[in-house]
């Protein structure tokens, strides 16, 4: 046992160099960084010296960015590394290596690149707020930065299972993008349509369902509940707050999180040990 999880922290480890050195990841964590920083910063005041936000509203901001941005570069850093079209794959399971060992060492190398572009983010916007504006509400933070971070390996497991399937890399990453617009637009669309048909108009437990169904949504709002959704958008955040502040809503959304991410990942398991490469 102790060999299968050696073997599986090698193969991550050269899955995460070979990320590091790579255009996409090093990319993504300076746009991230660049644009939390920029968030960070209120603007310019009147006695020309610039601003900075506090914890809470700095986590309120960067919320409906990173949970648009990391899932998107999860699915599209699952999907094209597990079609697997270049050598690499080959050479891997020429080696004595069991292909599940593979395929999860390479998921667990990217999804350490994938923390450390939630963390040139996170971390460069939390030491700005730290510096300037003190630590209140730094817990907060955290559990934004946390939950945004699962968002976006969950959204990694079910690109692997994209490119598992489909395996052609070139048509894997373009459903993922779709993937990805479903999830983040027309998810959205749809929910509120059907809560006008179903629900009564109000926040209720339709609502707790399609937040469980969708990690976006569903990682977003129980961020802006640990935030303080009742203070942040009146009586909505009040009534999402009753829902969702609760162990009942926050487990439903915190076990669907856990199964987008485990559910993808077995299945795909499943089907590259019978993948001809």
């Amino acid at each position: 046992m102790l060999t299968h999880i050696d073997t599986v922290r090698t193969i991550a480890a050269h899955e995460l160099r070979a990320a590091v050195r790579g255009r996409m990841v090093p990319g993504f964590a300076v746009l991230f960084a660049l644009l939390a920083l920029g968030i960070t910063l209120a603007g310019l005041g009147a006695s020309g010296q610039l601003l900075v936000q506090g914890f809470t509203r700095t986590a309120v901001s960067l919320l409906t960015l990173a949970v648009y941005l990391l899932p998107l570069l999860g699915l599209v850093m699952g999907a094209s590394a597990a079609a697997g079209e270049d050598g690499g794959t080959e050479m891997l399971l020429a080696q004595p290596v069991g292909r599940v060992q593979a395929m999860l060492g390479r998921v667990a190398g990217l999804g350490a690149a994938l923390g450390l572009v939630a963390l040139s983010g996170f971390g460069a916007a939390g030491l700005l707020v730290a510096g300037r504006a003190g630590t209140a509400g730094l817990g907060g933070y955290l559990v934004v930065a946390a939950g945004t971070t699962a968002a976006g390996l969950a959204a990694l497991a079910v690109g692997v299972l994209i490119g598992v399937a489909v395996q052609r890399r070139p048509a894997a990453v373009g459903w993922a993008l779709a993937a990805w617009f479903g999830a983040a637009v027309l998810y959205d669309l749809a929910a509120i349509g059907l809560l006008q048909v179903m629900g009564s108009g109000e926040p209720g437990p339709y609502l707790v369902a399609l937040l469980a169904a969708n990690p976006l949504d569903g990682v977003r709002t129980l961020g802006l509940v640990h935030l303080g959704a009742d203070v942040l958008l009146g009586p909505t955040g009040a009534a999402l707050q009753q829902l969702l502040g609760g162990a009942a809503g926050t487990g439903a959304v915190l076990g669907s999180l856990v199964l987008w991410t485990l559910l993808p990942l077995a299945l795909a398991a499943r089907a590259y040990a019978r993948r001809d490469f």
